[in-house]
Protein backbone atom coordinates (compact mmCIF):
# COMPACT_ATOMS: atom_id res chain seq x y z
CA UNK A 1 0.00 0.00 0.00
CA UNK A 2 2.86 2.28 0.78
CA UNK A 3 4.75 1.95 -2.46
CA UNK A 4 2.94 4.29 -4.57
CA UNK A 5 4.55 6.59 -1.59
CA UNK A 6 8.34 5.44 -2.14
CA UNK A 7 9.64 8.53 -4.18
CA UNK A 8 7.59 11.15 -1.72
CA UNK A 9 9.02 9.14 1.19
CA UNK A 10 13.02 9.02 -0.17
CA UNK A 11 12.21 12.71 -0.98
CA UNK A 12 11.27 13.55 2.37
CA UNK A 13 13.94 11.74 4.06
CA UNK A 14 16.42 13.51 1.95
CA UNK A 15 14.54 17.07 2.31
CA UNK A 16 13.90 16.79 5.80
CA UNK A 17 18.20 16.08 6.64
CA UNK A 18 19.20 19.07 4.46
CA UNK A 19 16.74 21.40 6.48
CA UNK A 20 17.76 20.21 9.56
CA UNK A 21 21.44 20.83 8.68
CA UNK A 22 20.88 24.07 7.16
CA UNK A 23 18.52 25.25 9.87
CA UNK A 24 21.42 24.97 12.51
CA UNK A 25 24.04 26.89 9.82
CA UNK A 26 20.45 29.82 9.80
CA UNK A 27 20.93 29.49 13.54
CA UNK A 28 24.45 30.25 14.37
CA UNK A 29 24.63 32.35 11.70
CA UNK A 30 21.93 35.02 12.87
CA UNK A 31 22.93 34.73 16.20
CA UNK A 32 26.69 35.24 16.29
CA UNK A 33 27.04 39.08 16.45
CA UNK A 34 23.55 39.17 18.38
CA UNK A 35 23.66 39.31 22.45
CA UNK A 36 20.38 40.19 23.31
CA UNK A 37 19.39 37.63 25.01
CA UNK A 38 15.63 37.31 24.97
CA UNK A 39 15.65 37.19 21.04
CA UNK A 40 18.17 34.83 20.91
CA UNK A 41 16.10 32.73 23.27
CA UNK A 42 13.27 33.27 20.58
CA UNK A 43 15.17 31.89 17.81
CA UNK A 44 16.06 28.70 19.67
CA UNK A 45 12.63 28.07 20.76
CA UNK A 46 11.52 28.58 17.33
CA UNK A 47 14.58 26.30 15.88
CA UNK A 48 13.94 24.05 18.43
CA UNK A 49 9.96 23.38 17.34
CA UNK A 50 11.22 22.91 13.51
CA UNK A 51 13.70 21.10 14.52
CA UNK A 52 11.44 18.37 15.91
CA UNK A 53 9.27 18.62 12.85
CA UNK A 54 12.10 17.51 10.77
CA UNK A 55 12.89 14.66 12.72
CA UNK A 56 9.43 13.52 12.78
CA UNK A 57 9.46 13.94 8.51
CA UNK A 58 12.90 11.54 8.89
CA UNK A 59 12.29 8.89 10.91
CA UNK A 60 9.04 8.44 9.55
CA UNK A 61 10.07 8.56 6.03
CA UNK A 62 13.10 6.39 6.65
CA UNK A 63 11.24 3.54 8.30
CA UNK A 64 7.89 4.09 5.98
CA UNK A 65 10.70 2.86 3.08
CA UNK A 66 10.64 -0.25 4.45
CA UNK A 67 6.95 -0.48 3.22
CA UNK A 68 5.23 -1.80 6.39
CA UNK A 69 1.96 0.25 6.92
CA UNK A 70 2.16 -0.92 10.65
CA UNK A 71 5.91 0.34 10.86
CA UNK A 72 4.81 3.57 9.43
CA UNK A 73 2.13 4.03 12.09
CA UNK A 74 4.76 2.71 14.85
CA UNK A 75 7.14 5.10 13.64
CA UNK A 76 4.14 7.95 13.07
CA UNK A 77 2.79 7.34 16.83
CA UNK A 78 6.25 7.30 18.55
CA UNK A 79 7.52 10.91 17.17
CA UNK A 80 4.07 12.07 17.31
CA UNK A 81 4.47 11.85 21.00
CA UNK A 82 7.57 12.81 21.13
CA UNK A 83 6.61 16.07 19.39
CA UNK A 84 4.02 16.65 21.94
CA UNK A 85 6.66 15.95 24.48
CA UNK A 86 9.29 18.43 23.05
CA UNK A 87 6.28 20.74 22.60
CA UNK A 88 4.74 20.82 26.21
CA UNK A 89 9.34 21.57 26.74
CA UNK A 90 9.51 24.61 24.67
CA UNK A 91 6.42 26.18 25.83
CA UNK A 92 7.60 27.02 29.33
CA UNK A 93 10.86 28.91 27.48
CA UNK A 94 8.69 30.72 25.08
CA UNK A 95 6.45 32.19 27.82
CA UNK A 96 9.66 33.06 29.85
CA UNK A 97 10.89 34.72 26.53
CA UNK A 98 8.41 36.99 26.07
CA UNK A 99 6.88 35.56 23.29
CA UNK A 100 3.13 35.54 24.78
CA UNK A 101 3.24 38.52 26.13
CA UNK A 102 0.49 41.22 25.65
CA UNK A 103 1.70 43.85 23.10
CA UNK A 104 5.08 41.51 21.44
CA UNK A 105 4.85 42.16 17.87
CA UNK A 106 4.78 38.63 17.11
CA UNK A 107 2.45 37.42 19.77
CA UNK A 108 -0.44 36.36 17.71
CA UNK A 109 2.36 34.11 15.13
CA UNK A 110 3.82 33.00 17.95
CA UNK A 111 0.68 31.94 19.52
CA UNK A 112 -0.75 30.36 16.18
CA UNK A 113 2.49 28.54 16.21
CA UNK A 114 2.12 26.61 19.39
CA UNK A 115 -1.65 25.84 19.00
CA UNK A 116 -0.38 24.79 15.22
CA UNK A 117 2.20 22.02 17.05
CA UNK A 118 -0.02 20.97 19.87
CA UNK A 119 -3.00 20.84 17.51
CA UNK A 120 -0.47 18.95 14.66
CA UNK A 121 0.92 16.19 16.35
CA UNK A 122 -2.49 14.92 18.26
CA UNK A 123 -3.29 15.01 15.05
CA UNK A 124 -1.29 12.98 13.77
CA UNK A 125 -1.18 10.86 16.92
CA UNK A 126 -4.84 10.11 16.40
CA UNK A 127 -4.30 9.32 13.02
CA UNK A 128 -1.38 6.49 13.93
CA UNK A 129 -3.24 4.88 16.43
CA UNK A 130 -6.53 4.63 14.38
CA UNK A 131 -4.53 3.17 11.10
CA UNK A 132 -2.71 0.18 13.64
CA UNK A 133 -6.25 -0.97 14.31
CA UNK A 134 -6.99 -0.85 11.17
CA UNK A 135 -3.90 -1.35 9.02
CA UNK A 136 -5.71 -1.65 5.49
CA UNK A 137 -7.44 1.62 5.28
CA UNK A 138 -6.33 3.78 2.33
CA UNK A 139 -7.95 6.94 3.59
CA UNK A 140 -6.31 6.57 7.39
CA UNK A 141 -2.84 5.72 5.55
CA UNK A 142 -3.47 8.95 2.62
CA UNK A 143 -3.86 11.35 5.90
CA UNK A 144 -0.93 10.30 7.91
CA UNK A 145 0.98 10.52 4.66
CA UNK A 146 -0.10 14.19 3.99
CA UNK A 147 0.79 15.13 7.37
CA UNK A 148 4.21 15.07 6.88
CA UNK A 149 3.49 17.89 4.17
CA UNK A 150 1.99 19.96 6.82
CA UNK A 151 4.77 19.14 9.23
CA UNK A 152 6.93 20.30 6.01
CA UNK A 153 4.69 23.18 6.12
CA UNK A 154 4.99 24.42 9.96
CA UNK A 155 9.01 23.79 10.02
CA UNK A 156 9.20 26.02 7.03
CA UNK A 157 7.21 28.48 8.99
CA UNK A 158 9.49 28.47 12.18
CA UNK A 159 12.65 28.64 9.27
CA UNK A 160 11.58 31.80 7.88
CA UNK A 161 11.04 33.34 11.47
CA UNK A 162 14.29 32.38 12.67
CA UNK A 163 15.67 34.30 9.51
CA UNK A 164 13.95 36.73 10.07
CA UNK A 165 13.75 37.91 13.82
CA UNK A 166 15.23 41.14 14.29
CA UNK A 167 17.44 41.70 17.65
CA UNK A 168 15.30 43.56 19.98
CA UNK A 169 17.72 45.95 20.21
CA UNK A 170 17.57 46.60 16.85
CA UNK A 171 20.72 47.69 14.55
CA UNK A 172 21.73 51.55 14.17
CA UNK A 173 19.13 52.99 12.15
CA UNK A 174 22.06 55.06 10.48
CA UNK A 175 24.26 51.48 9.92
CA UNK A 176 23.88 50.68 6.26
CA UNK A 177 23.34 47.27 4.74
CA UNK A 178 27.05 45.04 3.95
CA UNK A 179 27.35 45.35 0.27
CA UNK A 180 29.22 43.15 -1.95
CA UNK A 181 32.53 45.02 -2.75
CA UNK A 182 31.67 47.61 -1.14
CA UNK A 183 29.10 48.10 -3.94
CA UNK A 184 26.07 46.68 -5.89
CA UNK A 185 23.61 44.78 -3.75
CA UNK A 186 23.66 43.39 -0.55
CA UNK A 187 25.52 40.84 0.68
CA UNK A 188 23.14 37.54 1.13
CA UNK A 189 22.36 37.20 4.72
CA UNK A 190 21.90 34.64 6.89
CA UNK A 191 17.91 34.26 6.41
CA UNK A 192 18.44 35.09 2.09
CA UNK A 193 20.67 31.93 1.95
CA UNK A 194 18.50 29.90 4.56
CA UNK A 195 15.00 31.37 2.39
CA UNK A 196 17.00 30.22 -1.07
CA UNK A 197 18.10 26.86 0.22
CA UNK A 198 14.68 26.01 2.13
CA UNK A 199 12.70 26.71 -1.25
CA UNK A 200 14.87 24.49 -3.14
CA UNK A 201 14.57 21.77 -1.35
CA UNK A 202 10.39 22.35 -1.19
CA UNK A 203 11.19 22.38 -4.77
CA UNK A 204 12.09 18.79 -4.64
CA UNK A 205 9.59 17.54 -2.51
CA UNK A 206 7.30 18.83 -4.95
CA UNK A 207 8.42 17.43 -8.08
CA UNK A 208 8.83 14.02 -5.89
CA UNK A 209 4.42 14.07 -4.98
CA UNK A 210 4.08 15.24 -8.93
CA UNK A 211 5.74 12.29 -9.54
Amino acid sequence: MLGQYSHFFAACATASAGFTGLLLVALSIVNHDDHEAGTRERRTVLAGTAFFALIDIFFVSLTSSLEGVRLFATASLVMAGIGLLATSHFMPRARRAGNFVRGFPKRRINLAFACISAAGYSTQLILAAALLSDPQSPGLTRALVFMLVALFGSALARAWEVAGTPSTAGRSAAEPPRRIGGRGRPAATGGNRLTAELLTQLGLITGATAT
